[in-house]
């Protein structure tokens, strides 16, 4: 009775917040961890960018590299200059410091550091890159289909995304393969000297019977959960994203969880492996960020800093347009464009605005506009190192005529105030 009650008020709570946010209404599921029975889902196919759930793919490479024996729980890793520059949330850790893979891993799922996720990757596999390769191989043998990641973190990147229905693969596979790791995701704060940083899931302290397990969140996402909790012999998990704020994400996550366990077991119910992931790049996540995050503007990378062989997918009258259509387009050929930069730019003395790559090789150039070409509408040019050599000069000579103009502006002498009349 109790538990109908708590159900019946936390739906009152949440219909009126998301009555309020109706977009940020994003996809869910809850599963049971051990049958993998499909309890409930709501579009649980559609892609959706995974923000800091990212991580649980990074413990989950971490966790098999300290199976085969190739990683020590004491073993030391340092902190390297791109690890360091990661931004926060982080542990803050300077450069050329050391800390150990057990620290670093409870750093990375209880506190959700993202300097950490690179200090494990680099330690696991020399280079980020290289990691994220086996977290890619991982998610293909795991069945992850919507899935692909570019960073081990989960900050923003375009061709980074997952599903609801992956994300409860994988939470089902860390709580199968590695029962003996659960403590990372259910500990109440990591200390570290004389800080202690809490467990950034609110619903363990919320909710008595939840016991992991990782939140995530960028302006793009929305706010994302990946939620378990035991009761009478039972796991369920629960996977909330695009929620409108931490505290919306932990009641949805505890209305799902109750409702499931409300249930009885259905031997007859599908499974999570008969969940259809939505074909990517047919289908763009969306994109929360002018909803979550008011009046953030879309970055508009430095034509500056173009070099290498590239691509543009088009120009475009407004930057939140250009960043819709290189979204699109990168999804279809994300393979094609590992290690490589994107974003939107300004071109100086041209109209509008670059859905642009750089850094490829020309190979890659040649291959993604082959690709790109092949779809509706697929607008794309192939960039040379001399083409972006040439905007890159006109870009700098820009700023260089706006920095003076700008720094004498600054330096100019104080206009005399005018006395006021009594």
């Amino acid at each position: 009775m109790a538990a109908r009650l708590r159900l019946k008020a936390l739906s009152l709570v949440i219909a009126g917040s998301l009555a309020a946010t109706p977009a940020l209404a994003g996809p869910s599921l809850v599963l049971d961890a051990a049958t993998g029975e499909v309890i409930s889902q709501d579009r649980a196919g559609e892609p959706w960018y995974p923000a800091s759930l990212t991580k649980m793919m990074t413990a989950y490479v971490v966790y098999e590299k300290l199976k085969r024996g190739e990683m020590q729980l004491d073993q030391k890793l340092t902190v390297s200059e791109l690890a360091s520059k990661q931004p926060a949330s982080k542990v803050g850790m300077r450069p050329g410091s050391t800390i150990t893979v057990d620290l670093a891993l409870q750093m990375l799922l209880v506190y959700s550091a993202n300097d950490m996720a690179y200090v494990l990757a680099e330690g696991a596999s020399g280079t980020y890159p290289e990691f994220v390769k086996l977290m890619n191989a991982e998610a293909r043998r795991l069945g992850m289909t919507a899935t692909h990641y570019a960073n081990p973190n989960g900050l923003f990147d375009p061709r980074q995304v997952t599903s609801a229905r992956d994300i409860g693969v994988l939470a089902s596979a860390i709580l199968r393969d590695y029962p003996e790791r659960a403590h990372y995701f259910s500990q109440d704060h990591v200390s570290l000297g004389k800080r202690q940083l809490r467990n950034r899931n609110s619903l363990l302290r919320q909710m008595k019977t939840a016991d992991g397990m990782k939140t995530g969140f960028v302006c793009n996402s929305g706010f994302n959960l990946a939620a378990s909790a035991s009761e009478n012999g039972r796991k369920l998990i629960a996977v909330v994203l695009g929620a409108p704020g931490g505290k919306a994400r932990a009641d949805l996550a505890e209305m799902l969880l109750t409702a499931g366990f409300a249930k009885p077991p259905q031997p007859q119910q599908m499974r999570i492996n008969q969940i259809a992931n939505d074909e990517l790049g047919a289908l763009v996540p969306v994109d929360l960020t002018q909803t979550v995050c008011k009046g953030k503007p879309t970055a508009v990378a430095k034509a500056s800093g173009l070099t290498g062989w590239g691509v543009s997918f088009g120009s475009y009258d407004k930057p939140e347009t250009a960043d819709m259509a290189l979204r699109g387009r990168l999804l279809g050929v994300r393979d094609m464009v590992d290690n490589s930069t994107s974003g939107v730019v300004r071109v100086p003395g041209a109209n509008g605005y670059n859905a642009m790559v750089w850094n490829l090789d020309q190979n890659a150039s040649l291959t993604v506009c082959s690709a790109a070409r092949q779809k509706p509408n697929g607008y794309c040019e192939v960039m040379t190192p001399e083409n972006f050599a040439s905007i890159a000069a006109l870009a700098r000579a820009t700023e260089e005529r706006i920095q003076p103009a700008a720094a004498q502006e600054n330096t100019s002498p104080p206009k005399k105030k005018k006395r006021k009349k009594n």
